[in-house]
């Protein structure tokens, strides 16, 4: 899991973080220090797509573009001799896939970097640690969205008391149910069947006022646009509540734009815009479904959380 270990004793070290995503591959470099605190020091997002080929296989070309991500962002903020330790993660793409090595193996042997391919269970973990460690939770359900899969915790009086990892991330279930831009009838019909028996069994059904807290690029989306609609209410993301109809307003507008258009929107990334309107239906559906009224973004995720772990030296 790490590239070069340091003497835990020392003064403070550095730590790369390498999460790669379904979607994007996050890297950042932070100085931890014994306090048990972190200062940032550099930070990128690529979009690379891993999760978006045929189901069980990573894209070659997808592989590469990752590849060079992460050797472009060693090679501008390292030193060759004087290298951070390593902290590197896969999660639901490289996961199911059968050809994971053909990412793997070159980050192993060329780049020196050992990745941990997450278990659901951790992927879901590590989220649920940022979102408890960045806002003031203490009976929620908390959602991570991702290219590949659906992460749901369910939080006790701040502790996860179950958890569970179903295939509707926002590149799979765009790949597999949405053919037309913009999506026909049929075609949003026939996903929102999927979601619902995918949720049937896995979904918590809403105490009285417990909220979702969401997780992931879709939801941080969704936020976006919601903000730059309501300019006099907020200016931040992070811990804004969001009620079912505000999401429901929003996958509305989506739906029926052309890609083009839809690229347009104030808050939705160019890379996003063919997957934002699947991702939107799946918050909507466990919403609605789930019989939760709103929406606490949250925008820290996997890579925040396993910063968390390093900083306090995994006593989270």
């Amino acid at each position: 899991m790490s590239r070069r270990r340091q003497d835990a004793g020392r003064v403070q070290e550095l730590v790369a973080v390498v999460d790669l995503g379904s979607t994007a591959v996050r890297m950042l470099l932070a100085r931890v220090t014994p306090a048990a605190r972190f200062q940032i020091l550099a930070q990128e997002r690529v979009p690379t797509r891993l999760g978006g080929g045929v189901p069980g296989t990573l894209p070659g070309r997808a592989v590469t573009a990752t590849l060079r991500a992460v050797r472009r962002f060693f090679r501008r903020y390292t030193a060759p001799g004087s290298g951070p330790r390593v902290v590197a993660v896969a999660t639901s793409a490289v996961r199911d896939a059968r050809n994971r090595e053909r990412l793997l193996a070159p980050l192993r042997y060329k780049e020196g970097i050992e990745v941990q391919v997450l278990s659901a269970h951790d992927e879901a973990r590590l989220g649920v640690e940022a979102a408890l460690e960045s806002l003031p939770i203490r009976n929620a359900v908390v959602l991570d969205l991702g290219g590949s899969s659906l992460q749901l915790s369910r939080v006790r009086n701040r502790q996860v008391v179950s958890s569970t990892s179903v295939p509707l991330g926002a590149v799979r279930t765009t790949r597999r149910f949405l053919h037309h831009d913009p999506p026909s009838a049929r075609e949003l019909r026939a996903l929102r069947e999927e979601i619902r028996a995918q949720l049937r069994t896995t979904l918590p059904p809403a105490t009285p006022g417990e909220v979702i807290v969401g997780l992931g690029g879709t939801v941080r989306t969704i936020a976006s646009i919601h903000i730059r609609g309501h300019r006099d209410e907020r200016r931040h993301r992070h811990g804004m509540r969001m009620e079912q109809a505000d999401v429901t307003a929003i996958r509305e507008r989506l739906e029926h734009l052309s890609p083009r258009r839809r690229r347009r929107v104030l808050g939705v990334r160019a890379e996003r815009a063919d997957i934002i309107v699947a991702g939107a239906v799946v918050i909507e559906e466990v919403l609605v479904f789930g019989g939760y009224r709103a929406l606490v973004v949250c925008t820290r995720g996997v890579r925040d959380g396993l910063l968390l772990r390093e900083t306090f030296n995994g006593r989270m």
